[in-house]
């Protein structure tokens, strides 16, 4: 299926938040190597929910069923809580994982696994998922089988990518990084974006307000 486009379900950050991750970006990408740079246009700062193949026909019906999930869904606040950067070179922001955003991936992935066209060809950091398949974590294999996605329920670790290495082994001194906890706010926007090289965003097909009942981070 590689010849379909790729899209990926995402919450779109706070504009505070949006501003600093890109600031983030952007200055390391000065020290450093990188394979790319947030910016307000182009490569969008983003938290994944669900990736998938989708044909014309099957993306204009999960833009129907997104807007119906974002009515239903209150906005709610996600604490970030730490920085890290894997083998792959990917350097992420994560935020605690809190029952609010647990049930918002699962209406979505409820939502578009039935609509998605086969498996991706590769996931973000490059492997091919037909390969991946073979030497994956049962968990995983069993999320890709079910859902074409790995990163589902326990599997499923909120974060924004801020950039990727070129050297993948490198990881920035402490002093060059803000407190995690600016990072922290309440996610208000739900959208539809295409997928690019390194699991980028690179394009809004659609974004949607969340309701606007706040759920605080350890609400049930």
């Amino acid at each position: 299926m590689g010849d379909l486009p790729v899209y990926d379900v995402v919450l779109l950050p706070a504009s505070e938040v949006n501003a600093r991750s890109i600031h983030l970006s952007q200055q390391l990408a000065d020290l450093y190597g990188t394979e790319f740079v947030l910016r307000d246009k182009g490569v969008y700062p983003h938290l994944s929910l669900y990736m998938a193949n989708f044909t014309a026909s099957q993306r204009d019906e999960a833009i129907n069923r997104l807007h119906a999930i974002s009515v239903r869904t209150p906005e709610f606040v996600l604490e970030a809580s730490h920085f890290a950067g894997n083998e792959h070179g990917m350097f992420e922001l994560f935020y605690d994982k809190t029952d609010a955003i647990t049930r918002l991936q699962e209406d979505v992935v409820a939502a578009m696994n039935p609509l998605r066209t086969g498996l991706r060809q590769r996931d973000p950091v490059g492997r091919a998922l037909a390969d991946l398949l073979l030497t994956a974590s049962s968990v995983a294999r069993a999320n890709l089988d079910r859902y074409g996605y790995d990163e589902v329920g326990e599997l499923f670790r909120p974060h924004i990518t801020v950039t990727r290495f070129q050297h993948r082994d490198q990881r920035p001194g402490p002093a060059l990084l803000p407190p995690a906890k600016v990072f922290t706010a309440a996610y208000r926007t739900l959208a539809l974006c295409v997928m690019g090289e390194h699991g980028t965003c690179t394009d809004i097909v659609a974004e949607f307000d969340l309701a606007t009942v706040a759920v605080g981070p350890s609400a049930d």
